[in-house]
């Protein structure tokens, strides 16, 4: 059977992933009750309980892709995302787990991936690094922690109505070009299932945020990305690793940023905040507005603002797979653009805020 999915299978991918949804949605009484904890999280901006298990409908979607296609590497790299996906599910529907917990068990995820696939990162072409990557244990280690990293920086991002979303389709939409592009069917396959799958989910959770993805579809869709940028960089010398950080680099240059502000600041790596890039794009929608809107309508529009960031590194990552040089260069130019923009964010939002404040007492 042939790799690519053809528009039947994809249909069904889009009908299997939207029909639990929309039952969710229907009778999300059943499962409000033990979403009423998370409205009190530190990094919640949403004022009522809402169901967070998108996850399972996108488990379902996805598996029926999978199995339609008969995609083996997309087979196997599912079977590696269950125990992340299912210490995902636990935190939705039970009860908070200890930080130290999920990330041991991503790393058993990408273990699992790694002995499967037999397969592992052995460049990131930086000169001298590369040496040590050709030892397998530094290799198989890297590994482990960019598919970790990459797992909870998808789960950190998931903060605004369909920013996790855009942030999925855009990565797997490139990613398939590139599998395309070099003639990769199964991959290409695997990332038209997801960017599907994420296209229904899209269609619940925004604008108005019915139902959210939950720390089950995050995490594992966060495995899968990573797994798509080990497997193409080791099929294909040609393409670049920064080509392929490109297109990645919104989630990752998003969470290195935040663990850096909290380091700086005093506070555990781990503590949730409220000043990630689309926290505080929110915040000053809220500002502008002077009252007009409030939280609710703010949400959307601060997840709608950042798609075009999310989009730019993505599209550059594609046209420059070969140019090892450029797209350091683009790198560089992107990290710098979040980084002076995110200050710059912050700064209007205190003069907003202290101006608000000025009227407010005059």
């Amino acid at each position: 059977m042939n790799m690519i999915p053809n528009e039947f299978v994809l249909l069904l991918v889009l009908i299997s992933t939207l029909a639990p949804l929309l039952y969710i949605e229907k009778n999300k009484g059943i499962f409000l009750k033990r979403a009423e904890r998370h409205i009190s999280a530190k990094q919640a901006v949403h004022m009522v309980a809402t169901p967070r298990i998108g996850g399972i409908p996108i488990a379902i979607g996805i598996l029926s892709g999978a199995l339609l296609s008969d995609n083996i590497l997309f087979s196997g790299l599912l079977w590696t995302t269950l125990p992340i996906f299912l210490v995902g599910l636990f935190e939705d529907l039970r009860t908070d787990t200890p930080p130290l917990l999920r990330i041991g068990i991503a790393a058993l995820s990408a273990l699992l991936a790694v002995f499967l696939l037999n397969i592992h990162i052995t460049r990131i072409d930086v000169p001298g690094f590369d040496f040590l990557m050709t030892f397998t244990v530094v290799g198989i280690a890297f590994t482990i922690f960019a598919s970790t990293g990459m797992t909870h920086a998808m789960n950190l991002i998931d903060g605004l109505n369909g920013l996790s979303s855009a942030v999925v389709i855009a990565v797997t939409s490139s990613f398939g070009l590139i599998a395309y592009k070099y003639g990769h069917s199964d991959l290409m396959g695997m990332n038209a299932i997801l960017c599907v799958a994420f296209l229904s989910f899209m269609f619940v959770n925004f604008p108005k945020g019915k139902i959210f993805l939950g720390d089950a579809g995050a995490y594992s869709v966060g495995h899968l990305i990573a797994w798509n940028a080990v497997v193409l960089l080791n099929r294909e010398p040609d393409i670049s690793a920064f080509a392929i950080l490109l297109v990645v680099l919104w989630p990752v240059t998003d969470t290195l940023f935040a663990m850096i502000r909290r380091f700086v600041t005093g506070i555990s790596v781990s503590h949730p905040d409220k000043l990630h890039y689309h926290h505080v794009l929110m915040r000053l929608v809220l500002l502008l507005s002077r009252g007009s809107i409030g939280k609710k309508e703010a949400n959307p529009i601060g997840s709608l603002l950042s798609w075009p960031f999310i989009a730019l590194p993505c599209i550059a990552g594609y046209f420059l797979a070969e140019e090892p040089s450029a797209a350091f260069l683009a790198v560089l130019f992107f990290v710098l653009a979040y980084v002076l923009s995110y200050h710059l964010l912050v700064r209007n939002a205190l003069k907003f805020r202290r101006k608000r404040f000025y009227y407010e007492v005059d």
